[in-house]
């Protein structure tokens, strides 16, 4: 399998670069905010989620691609930069 491997949860709330078989980096949307996680799958828990997500056989995981991870991996680096911003000018 090559990777960087892209996934979606199915409501579009989180989006996925799987960058191997322990990693992956999330963004996450959480109302108006952005969230990003980088996850280094060290428990067996987090191990059995990037199997499902490459899997892509549970409904909870579809595919997707670069361009839609990297569209809102930009939208939230854009988020936390205006937030932190906002944060020292208060």
């Amino acid at each position: 399998m090559d990777f960087p491997q892209y996934r979606k949860r199915f409501d579009n709330k989180s989006f996925y670069k799987v960058t191997s078989f322990t990693t992956f980096e999330e963004v996450q949307l959480v109302g108006k905010r952005f969230l990003i996680h980088v996850v280094h799958a060290k428990k067996y828990f987090e191990q059995l989620q990037i199997q499902d997500m490459l899997k892509s056989e549970m409904e909870m995981y579809q595919m997707s691609e670069a361009a839609e991870f990297e569209q809102h991996y930009k939208a939230a680096k854009e988020y936390i930069l205006n937030k932190k911003n906002n944060e020292t000018n208060s």
